[in-house]
C-alpha cells in the first residue's frame, strides 16, 4: 500500500475505535496560540473601519477592479481581512482569540511569511512574519541590496510573495496522528481567506508551482536552529495584479533568499510535547516537487447578485464557528441552491482558481430542513465526474436545471448525519449537513503531493460555506471528526475509492451567553489616506 494511503487508513475514526490520539488533553502542554520571534523588529499595520467595504457578491467572481497600489495600507488590509484576530472571548477567567480564518479546535497551525519588495511597506525589501496578535510584521531579514534587486526584477510590478506554513504540534496536541488532516483543512481556509481579501483590492492569489515545497523551509527561514516545535512551509503564493501565467524565480534568487541572515528567536510554544511519528513522515512524503509553471485563469465569472447591497468586510470579521444549532430552524430551497452555486468552481474563480488545479471534491448532502426540497441524501457533482456507480437503490434524480444536484434517497437523514459525524448532534440539528468526498487513491496515483491538495480544496469549500451562512444570518461549522469507512458503507462504494475528507453543517446557532466578546484590537491604527 502507498505510504500516504497507509497514513490515511491509520488516521481514520471508526465507531469501535478512534485514530491514535492523546486520549486526554494535557493542559500543561497546550501550545501557545501565537508564533513570535523575540528580538525581531515590528512594523505596525493599519486596520480600516469595517463599514468601508466592497460588495459581498463581487468578491468571488474574480478581479473586478483596478489593482490597489502595493503599500503599507494595502498589505495591512489584506492581512486584516484574512488572517487577523476578529474578536477576543472571555469566560470563567479564561481569554482566547478568534480569527478571521477558522481553525480546527481554534488551534491555528497556519503561519504566514511575506517577501516584500523595497518600497512596499518600508524602504527596504524584507522577509517578515505576520503576527496576528499585534497585527504587525516581524522583520526576520532585511534583504541586501543585490538580493532586493533580484527580487524586484523577478516579480511582476505591484505584488508580493506570501508563504504559508504549518506547525503540526498545535493540532497534534489535541488530535494526535489525525492532525495532518486538520493542518491541511486549515491551510485551505487560509488560502480562501487570502484570495477573497485580495480580490477586493484588485489582486489575484496564485500558487507558484515552479518552486519545490522542500525548499520552502529555507526560503521562509524555518530551517534555523532554535525551533522547539517543527514548522514547515506548505506553499508559496503570488499576490498582486492579475498575470496570465506563472513567472520564474531564478535559482540565484532562491539560493540567496535561503541564505539570508535572520533576526529574532522563535518562541517556544509548549514546555514539552509528544512525538507523533506518522505526522512527520506523511508531511515529508507529501511535499510537491517543482512542476511546470502554470497558465493562470484570469477571466472573471458573471456575478450572481444573491446578496444585493450586502457589504463584505463585516461578514469576514463577524464569521464564527457555531458550537451548537437549534434543531428547529429551516431555510428555503432557493437559499441552499444559491450556496451550492457559490461552491461550483466555474462560478467562483475566487477562491477555486488559487491552486491552478482541477477540482476533485464532490459533496454528499444530508438535507434536513429545507422547504421545497424533500429531506434525504443528495449529491452535488462539483468535479464533473458524473453519475457514480454507487448503491443500487440510489435514485440519481436531477433536481435543478442549472446545478448538477441529484437526489439519492428520500427520508429523515438527521440520525444518520449525527452518527456519521462521531455522534455529534450539531450535524443533525442544522438545516443541512454535508460530507466532502474525493477519490483519494486515484488522486495519490498522480503524486503523493495531491493528498494535501484534496484537503486544501475542502478548506476552500468550507470557507465559502462559513461566509454564505453568515451572509444569510445563519452559522456553520466544520466537522473534522467522522467515521470514515462507515460513510463509505453508506455509499456502497467498494471500487471507486470515494473517501470523506471534511464534514460541515449549517443552521441557526445557539450562542453561549456566558461568553463575553471583546474587540480584536484595543487601539485602531488608521492609515493617513
Amino acid at each position: 500500500m502507498n505510504d500516504v494511503l497507509a497514513y490515511h487508513q491509520l488516521s481514520k475514526h471508526a465507531p469501535e475505535r478512534f485514530a491514535p490520539g492523546p486520549g486526554q488533553l494535557d493542559w500543561a502542554t497546550q501550545p501557545a496560540p501565537f508564533r513570535r520571534y523575540d528580538g525581531a523588529r515590528l512594523i505596525a499595520l493599519y486596520h480600516r473601519p469595517l463599514e468601508e467595504s466592497p460588495a459581498y457578491d463581487l468578491a468571488f467572481a474574480g478581479v473586478q477592479a483596478p489593482p490597489a497600489p502595493l503599500d503599507r495600507a494595502s498589505v495591512s488590509q489584506l492581512l486584516y481581512d484574512s488572517l487577523a484576530i476578529s474578536a477576543w472571548k472571555e469566560a470563567g477567567g479564561n481569554r482566547w482569540a478568534l480569527r478571521v480564518n477558522p481553525s480546527s479546535g481554534n488551534l491555528h497551525p497556519t503561519e504566514a511569511y511575506l517577501l516584500l519588495p523595497a518600497g512596499a511597506v518600508e524602504a527596504h525589501a524584507v522577509l517578515a512574519h505576520y503576527a496576528p496578535d499585534q497585527h504587525a510584521l516581524e522583520v526576520r531579514s532585511e534583504l541586501p541590496a543585490a538580493v532586493a534587486e533580484q527580487l524586484a526584477g523577478s516579480l511582476p510590478a505591484g505584488g508580493l510573495l506570501l508563504g504559508l506554513s504549518s506547525i503540526a504540534w498545535r493540532e497534534a496536541w489535541k488530535y494526535g496522528e489525525r492532525a495532518y488532516r486538520y493542518c491541511q483543512h486549515d491551510l485551505g481556509h487560509a488560502l480562501a481567506a487570502l484570495a477573497i481579501a485580495a480580490s477586493v483590492q484588485g489582486w489575484q492569489v496564485r500558487l507558484l508551482h515552479g518552486v519545490a515545497e522542500a525548499r520552502l523551509d529555507a526560503l521562509l527561514g524555518l530551517d534555523d536552529e532554535g525551533f522547539h516545535e517543527a514548522e514547515h512551509g506548505d506553499c508559496l503564493l503570488w499576490i498582486g495584479p492579475a498575470q496570465t501565467r506563472e513567472f520564474a524565480l531564478p535559482e540565484a534568487l532562491l539560493s540567496a533568499l535561503a541564505h539570508l541572515q535572520r533576526c529574532g528567536t522563535p518562541n517556544r510554544l509548549s514546555r514539552d510535547y509528544r512525538h507523533w511519528p506518522e505526522l512527520q513522515r506523511v508531511q515529508g512524503l507529501c511535499r510537491a516537487p517543482a512542476r511546470p509553471r502554470a497558465l493562470w485563469h484570469t477571466a472573471p465569472a458573471s456575478v450572481h447578485g444573491d446578496n444585493p447591497g450586502l457589504p463584505l468586510r463585516p461578514i469576514l470579521h463577524r464569521r464564527r464557528s457555531a458550537q451548537s444549532l437549534d434543531g428547529r430552524s429551516g431555510i428555503q430551497a432557493g437559499l441552499l441552491l444559491a450556496w451550492l452555486r457559490r461552491l461550483m468552481p466555474a462560478q467562483s474563480p475566487v477562491p477555486f482558481a488559487v491552486t491552478g488545479e482541477p477540482s476533485e471534491v464532490d459533496l454528499l448532502l444530508f438535507v434536513h430542513r429545507v422547504q421545497g426540497l424533500a429531506p434525504g441524501l443528495y449529491w452535488l457533482d462539483r468535479s464533473g465526474s458524473g453519475v457514480q456507480p454507487l448503491r443500487e437503490d440510489y435514485l440519481w434524480q436531477r433536481v435543478d436545471d442549472e446545478l448538477p444536484l441529484y437526489r439519492l434517497l428520500e427520508g429523515d437523514a438527521r440520525g444518520l448525519a449525527g452518527f456519521l459525524s462521531c455522534g455529534q448532534d450539531i450535524a443533525a440539528d442544522g438545516c443541512v449537513a454535508l460530507a466532502m468526498l474525493a477519490q483519494v487513491e486515484r488522486a495519490v496515483a498522480n503524486g503523493n503531493w495531491r493528498y494535501p491538495r484534496l484537503y486544501w480544496e475542502c478548506g476552500l469549500i468550507g470557507q465559502l460555506l462559513y461566509l454564505e451562512a453568515e451572509a444569510a444570518g445563519l452559522s456553520g461549522t466544520g466537522i473534522g471528526c467522522y467515521f470514515d469507512d462507515a460513510l463509505r458503507e453508506l455509499l456502497g462504494d467498494a471500487d471507486n475509492g470515494w473517501q470523506s475528507l471534511y464534514h460541515f453543517t449549517l443552521g441557526r446557532a445557539v450562542w453561549d451567553e456566558r461568553l463575553t466578546s471583546l474587540p480584536a484590537y484595543s487601539q485602531p491604527r488608521l492609515a493617513d489616506h
